[in-house]
This record gives structure tokens, sequence and C-alpha cells, in this order.
């Protein structure tokens, strides 16, 4: 059976939800800069931004497909989008902080709804393994174009004279794009019968969300207020309760109760180093988008187009590389992504050289950004298929659930800490380095210790597939 033309509207019409998360996940990296100083925001604020897009995301990540059995996927699919067009709407009009951190959590929430939908979707149209691989590969190559778009549209939009706070256009184009993604779902996506049987819980949602604010809250603030007592209590206490959850959680599964986390998965080593190894990697990557973009404009004179377009190098690079390694990840992944990390670490080391020189080129960074991404497209791919590659074939789905929990929740602790360690050590000094920022060069260097954790993790893995 040939691929049609309504095939590839279903899939692209789809897609457009995994687009608008990955858009605006990234394009608030480059504008950031623009926006703390258009609306006077602290770093905190800026932190948080970000922070709680992720969080909302995260906390409905792994009860979102549940809820799309129970309630019907079409249906949760709609609400998710009509909810991130609607917080499109406030964050591009808010005039306070408050009301642009509750647009960007309702972001985030209205994301956990609808990507998880979208792939649900997408598998469930296309039973003939031949269309559904090429769907699911035209879903991911939308959500990697995104990734690409989102930079360059974070660089050019805040740089339009046209219009004041021209930063309000990165949220202000989600809307027409979410109002056609909703009329043509509703017209070209059939319904599918919902299972009443599906067990849909809302207290570990809540319980998540509380707990993971409760990690990071102090780990924003902390720094900033000189680490009062109650950022300290509130950390301990945040992880006692976590802990707590999800001895609970183990405790449901247990007594045969419904339960957010399948612990059985646990007992593979694959998957517990590779969750170990993701955990360490997301740390580094969100957090190096938003240093190196703040770091160019505000150091080294770069506008806002011109940083954007320089990440489109680094995109470029992610996505060749990708390209390559697909084809090698399955017989040698682990080799694969030890040579990735290794082409990361020697980037890192790079941009401190490059930064450190009088006076650097653009296309010094466009050369050196696509060189860093030329490991991340060999890095990023593989990981979460090194992770779940031993994993039972009816639990892939839980596992897939799991991995990305803990993506987006080390996303969050990247920006907490790495960022934090860059917007707060702006007049330490530690390294004798004249052209580079000492908060720069003491964040790059986190990042490289965290690239050597992910070697050590992925060193433990087995090269052949385990029984």
């Amino acid at each position: 059976m040939r691929f049609q033309i309504t095939d590839l509207l279903k899939v692209s019409v789809l897609s457009a939800g995994i687009f608008l998360f990955v858009v605006d996940l990234f394009v608030i990296n480059v504008s950031l800069p623009t926006m703390q100083k258009s609306l006077q925001l602290s770093t905190s604020d800026t932190q948080w931004i970000i922070i709680l897009y992720v969080i909302g995301y995260a906390s409905l990540l792994i009860s979102s497909g549940n809820a799309g059995n129970y309630y019907g996927r079409k249906k949760m699919y709609l609400i998710g989008m009509l909810g991130f067009t609607i917080s499109s709407f406030i964050c591009g009009f808010s005039n306070h902080i408050i009301i642009l951190l509750l647009g960007r959590f309702l972001q985030g929430v209205s994301s956990g709804i609808m990507v998880p939908q979208g792939i649900a979707l997408v598998t469930s149209l296309f039973k003939q393994k031949e269309k559904r691989t090429l769907a699911l590969g035209i879903y991911g190559s939308i959500a990697g174009i995104a990734s690409v778009l989102g930079q360059l549209l974070g660089g050019i939009l805040p740089d339009q004279s046209w219009m004041s706070d021209s930063w309000r256009l990165i949220f202000l184009v989600n809307i027409p794009v979410g109002i056609l993604a909703q009329l043509l779902v509703y017209i070209i996506i059939p319904s599918f019968k919902p299972d009443v049987k599906a067990k849909v819980s809302y207290t570990p949602i809540i319980q998540l969300f509380v707990l993971l604010i409760g990690l990071i809250c102090p780990l924003i603030l902390g720094p900033e207020l000189h680490w009062p007592v109650w950022t300290i209590v509130l950390l301990i206490v945040s992880i006692f309760l976590l802990v707590t959850f999800l001895q609970q959680q183990k405790k449901r599964e247990q007594y045969g109760l419904s339960s957010l986390i399948n612990f059985s998965l646990f007992k593979n080593k694959t998957f517990n180093i590779g969750l170990g190894a993701a955990f360490s990697y997301y740390m580094v990557q969100d957090a190096y988008f938003i240093i190196n973009s703040n770091y160019l404009q505000v150091n080294k004179n770069f506008t806002p187009t011109m940083t954007g377009i320089a990440f489109v190098y680094q995109g470029i690079g992610y996505v060749l590389a990708s390209i390559i390694v697909s084809k090698h990840v399955q017989k040698n992944g682990k080799s694969v992504i030890l040579f990735g990390l290794a082409i990361m670490v020697v980037g890192l080391i790079a941009h401190l050289y490059i930064y450190n020189q009088p006076t650097i080129t653009i296309h010094q960074i466009h050369i050196l950004f696509f060189f860093y991404g030329l490991g991340c497209g060999t890095v990023l791919p593989s990981l979460m298929t090194m992770a779940l590659k031993d994993i039972k074939t009816d639990l892939i789905g839980t596992a897939s659930g799991i991995y990305l929990t803990i993506q987006q929740v080390s996303i969050c602790m990247g920006i907490a800490l790495v960022v934090g360690i860059y917007f707060h050590n702006q007049n330490t000094i530690l390294l004798d380095i004249e052209n580079v920022s000492h908060a720069y060069s003491i964040a790059t260097l986190t990042s490289i210790t965290l690239l050597t954790f992910v070697i050590f993790f992925i060193s433990l893995l087995p090269y052949r597939k385990q029984k």
C-alpha cells in the first residue's frame, strides 16, 4: 500500500502538537535576554519561564495516555490544542511576570495532554507496519525541524521593529497554527472508541507536580537569596516526600492497584543505566542553549537574529549526525554514543578557547556550533534506543513514559543548577581566562563534568543485548 496525500495530511496535523511543544521549548532560549530587559525580570524569573513549561508537561506525561484511552484520544488532543492556543494568547499579551508564568505553565499542561495523544493517534491510524514506520519517521522529522525553527524564530521575531515588545510574537504565532490544527483534526481525523475500563487517577499528577516544584524551587531561589533556612528545609522535605511517594506507588503495584510506575522495569540493568545517562545528559542540553544564547547577546554583542541563525548551524549538525548514526546505532550503539560524547566534550572545550579570543567572527561561531551539533545528533537519538533496547514489547509504552518524564525532570534540574551557576557567579573569580566570563567558564566546566558522568554510565552498558 502506498503512502497517499491524505495519509501525509493526517500525520502532519497530528504532528502539530509535538511541533508547537518543541518550538516553544526552544524559541524561548534565544529570546530570554530581550524578554528580561523588556519586563525587567530577575534571573530566577527567566528560569521559571522555562521550568514551569517543562514541569507542566512532565506532570501529565505518564497519566495522559490513560486519559486518552478513557475519554477518547481525539477529544483529548483537541482539548490540549485548544488549551495551548489559549495559553499562548495569555503569554503573548501578558504584562506581568505572574501572568506570563501562568501562561507558560498552562502551555506545558496543554502539551502534556496533546503530545501523547498525537503519537497514539498516529500509531492507531496506520496499522500496516510499513506505513506506520514511515508515519512515525515523518512525525519525528517534524519534531526535529521544530527544534531548529524554534531557535531561529526566537532570534528573528524579537528583532522585529514594526511593533513594540516584538518578543510577544514568539507566542502569538502559535495562535493561527493552533486554530488551523484544531479545525483539520476535527474534520479529517476519525474518532476511536474510548476504553471505559482504562483507569485515570488525578492524585498522582498533583503529587508529582507539587514534588517537582518543591525540589526545584529552593535550587532556583536558594542562590539568589543566599540560601535562607527555609530553602534548605524545603529541599530536604521534598526529597523525603519524593522517596515516600515512590514507596507508596510500589506498594500499590504490589497489592494489584493502579500505579503511576511499573517497577518491574527497574529490574532491567540496561534500562537503569540508560536512565542515569539520560538524567546527566539532559541537564546539559537545554542549559547549553540558554547559557550560550545569553552569553553571545550580553557579552559578545550578538543580536537576537545573529544568535538564532548561529543555532541553526547547531541544528544542521544535529540533523546530519542523527541521519548518519541511525544506520549504526542498533549494532554499535554504545560505541556511537561514546564517540558523540567525545565530540561534545571537545566542543565545549573549544567554546572556551574560541570565546577567549580577543575578537571572534560569526563564521567561527557557526563552525563551533555545527561541530557541537554533530555530537548532540550522535548522542541524543541513540540514548533512548539504548535505554529501551532490552525492554519487552508490551512494556515499551510504559518505559518510554518513564524515560521521557526523567528527561523533562533533568531539563528542569539542569536549568536550576547549571544555568543557576551561570547567573549567580558573575563576580566569581576562579579561572585565569581573560576574555571569557568566569560565570560562563564555571557553567561550561559543570556541563563537561556532567557529560563525564554520561560517559561513565554508557561505559557500563553491555555491548550485546541482554536476555
